[in-house]
């Protein structure tokens, strides 16, 4: 080492083809805090890109440290990088951060022991663990290897003759103001402007909760602290004048916990408001406050759609997850006030948790339905190295039986290497089947592809409505029939995959991949649940038979126009206008005035859908980014990701066109009963 010391980070993603990119805030966070403290003693880049990375560390200007991110969805690229680095730069460290390690001193030392490249692992936050690190390369003047290293580094872990030497770093109040905004330094200007990534980013760290699935709660990580309001402020205004994109994601573990963060909802209405592009946002709600996050929904409303993440309503199952502690009357409080104020609300599930049983799942998807979510995110559980579900001793109490699959999107060719990412996911426990799984996988796509996107929500609200049927069980039902041909070839394709995606070992589905690295290319592995719908929006016929199908069991004579209101409302992608008119009759109208209260029985018959210039515009660059006319299912299904609930019109009898963001789910489901079955049922004792 010479003069500065060179620093490449690289939170590296698969960019062999288009896809869904955020700005590497992380890493972006670590630059600026190793600037701060050291100044022009460091040199750092930053990167996304493995072919980018590469190339730089080729170039005649050597660096002295590689940093690697380390997450599930970069795990294998890592590996290569790490061994093509050793070979151009035998003398170069490489350091490695993330969360994709088991955080126990023996799943530490079992991870630098399988990845022997890997010099130094900066466990949790990793600004201060880098900071000691560089400042004792730097006192030594020199690169230190860790066979070398006779210091205890705290919140750095590395083997010297052959034992685990790591010390941690503990969080502490003020740690945060004495790291500078990557954003406002300029540092991820070149993220910015680049239409592929989307924005990122975070006012809080830390999560009070100890969900058993999630790494978020660990007790290292679980002190809330919060980054300065006046700076969040203005990182919102300096990224909403330099991105393009349509969609920002916020990191916080519980947005809505404290009260100031209603103004930082404020600002990013504003931002949206003022941007031709930015008109969508993803952010983790607080699990336990409706207190701000009432104010907070309506203040984002049309931009966000609140998340209540509810994952199970059983009261056996939350205990065991440890969510007994998160109150359900919060959440039906928030659900229910967002049905007055006419805001949509979703919700998360999980397959795979403790103690659930295939009826219970069922159970609570009925419940789901039955609060007024108007769409919700299902899957099976993955399993991630730091949460205590992942750990040997939660796997042998709950028979967990796990297989591997591939990560859709998460591969490609990198330096002539065929590279993919896998994830480890729950298939069988000791009170649910594997059969039963594979059942779940189907009823949870046809949830999606009916409810989700909006295909059938008009129909299954008005059977639900007039009829008592909750939707689940008219999903059941589709599932029981005796489909026409072409139908069940479709949910038959459906199925084949879902049983083919899955291998018992990662090295098993690695070997396959690399075996069939050029076909499994040429045939990108999609997310089945986007791919399938993405096919149904691309075939009207297939829509308008499932709907046929569901309509079959509905008494109403309005049945079949009901189906042809569902269409037309459905944005199909290849017969997008901005707007269209159609005249139903009043029967139809009459059927709506009872699921949508803003619908009247005298209004004009001829009802006229929209979508906003803004909304157009979007999906036209959606449809660009992702080759639409090289690919159009791939394109739809990565459009999907963003806009899969939001893919149908507005629309209006007569007068002004409204947002179905405005129209509330069922006004008579009897709410105020169900609301106090399911709160006082899952309350805290």
């Amino acid at each position: 080492m010479a003069g500065k010391l060179k620093i490449l980070l690289a939170d590296l993603v698969h960019d062999f083809r288009p896809n869904h990119f955020c700005t590497p805030l992380g890493i972006g966070f670590v630059a600026e805090y190793l600037k701060s403290r050291f100044g022009a003693d460091v040199d750092i880049r930053l990167f996304k890109s493995p072919a980018a990375l590469l190339e730089a560390v080729r170039s005649p200007d050597k660096a002295d440290i590689v940093g690697l991110s380390n997450y599930s969805w970069n795990y294998e690229i890592n590996k290569l990088i790490a061994d093509r680095v050793s070979a151009e730069l035998p003398d170069a460290l490489i350091v490695q951060g993330g969360p994709h390690i088991r955080i126990d001193n023996d799943g530490i030392a079992d991870h630098l022991r399988t990845h022997p490249r890997v010099a130094y692992y900066t466990m949790f936050e990793g600004e201060y663990p880098m900071g000691n690190l560089i400042e004792w390369m730097l006192s030594r003047g020199s690169l230190i290897r860790p066979d070398k290293c006779d210091a205890e580094l705290p919140g750095v872990a590395f083997m010297s003759g052959g034992e685990l030497v790591y010390k941690p770093h503990f969080s502490r109040k003020g740690d945060l103001e004495a790291i500078p905004s990557p954003y406002l330094s300029g540092m991820l200007d070149e993220f910015l402007e680049s239409p592929l990534y989307l924005p990122l980013l975070e006012t809080n760290r830390g999560c009070p909760f100890a969900c058993t699935f999630c790494a978020w709660g660990i007790s290292v990580l679980n002190k809330v602290r919060k980054f300065d309001i006046d700076r969040i402020s203005e990182e919102i205004d300096y990224v909403a004048k330099r991105s393009n994109s349509t969609h920002w994601y916020f990191t916080d573990a519980n947005f809505g916990m404290f009260e100031r963060d209603i103004d930082i909802a404020h600002a990013i209405r504003r931002a949206a408001e003022g941007s031709d592009y930015f008109q969508r946002l993803s952010i983790n709600w607080a699990k336990n406050s409706s207190r701000y996050c009432i104010e907070i929904q309506n203040v984002l409303k049309g931009i966000c759609d609140p998340l209540v993440a509810v994952q199970s309503t059983d009261p056996k199952v939350l205990k065991h997850i440890k969510r007994d502690n998160i109150r359900m009357d919060t959440m039906t409080d928030l659900v229910d006030q967002g049905r007055k104020d006419g805001i949509a609300m979703t919700t998360d599930v999980l397959a795979g948790l403790a103690e659930e049983t295939l009826e219970s799942h069922f159970n609570t998807l009925r419940d789901v339905f039955g609060i007024g979510f108007q769409s919700f995110n299902v899957g099976q559980i993955r399993m991630l190295p730091g949460s205590e579900m992942e750990t040997a001793a939660y796997r042998d109490a709950y028979d967990l039986k796990t297989q591997y699959r591939l990560i859709a999107g998460f591969f490609g060719v990198y330096d002539g290497e065929a590279v993919a990412e896998y994830e480890e996911s729950v298939v069988e426990t000791s009170t649910m089947s594997r059969e039963d799984m594979y059942t779940l996988r189907i009823v949870h796509f046809l949830a999606w592809a009916l409810w989700n996107s909006g295909l059938a929500q008009p129909l299954l609200r008005y059977m639900y409505k007039t009829e008592d049927v909750n939707p689940l069980d008219s999903i059941l039902a589709l599932i029981e029939e005796d489909l026409p041909d072409d139908i069940q070839a479709f949910m038959d394709d459906y199925v084949a995959e879902a049983r083919t995606e899955w291998f018992d070992s990662a090295d098993e589905l690695m070997e396959h991949f690399k075996a069939n690295a050029q076909e499994m290319l040429d045939n990108e592995y999609l997310k089945l649940n986007l791919k399938y719908l993405a096919k149904i929006l691309l075939d009207r016929n297939i829509a308008e038979a499932m709907l046929a199908i569901i309509a079959k069991r509905c008494k109403s004579p309005a049945s079949d126009e009901l189906v042809r209101f569902c269409l037309d409302r459905i944005f199909f992608i290849e017969e997008r206008v901005v707007e269209k008119s159609v005249r139903y009759s009043p029967e139809l109208i009459e059927a709506l005035a009872l699921i949508y209260p803003t619908v009247k029985n005298d209004v004009s018959p001829e009802c006229r859908f929209n979508v906003t210039p803004k909304q157009m515009r979007a999906v036209e660059l959606e449809m660009e980014r992702f080759q639409y006319d090289e690919n159009p299912v791939r394109a739809i299904a990565l459009a999907l990701q963003n806009y899969g609930d939001k893919l149908y019109y507005d629309f209006a009898f007569g007068g002004e066109v409204e947002k179905l963001g405005t129209e509330t789910f069922l006004d008579s489901f009897d709410y105020a009963d169900q609301l106090k079955t399911y709160s006082t049922t899952n309350q805290t004792p």
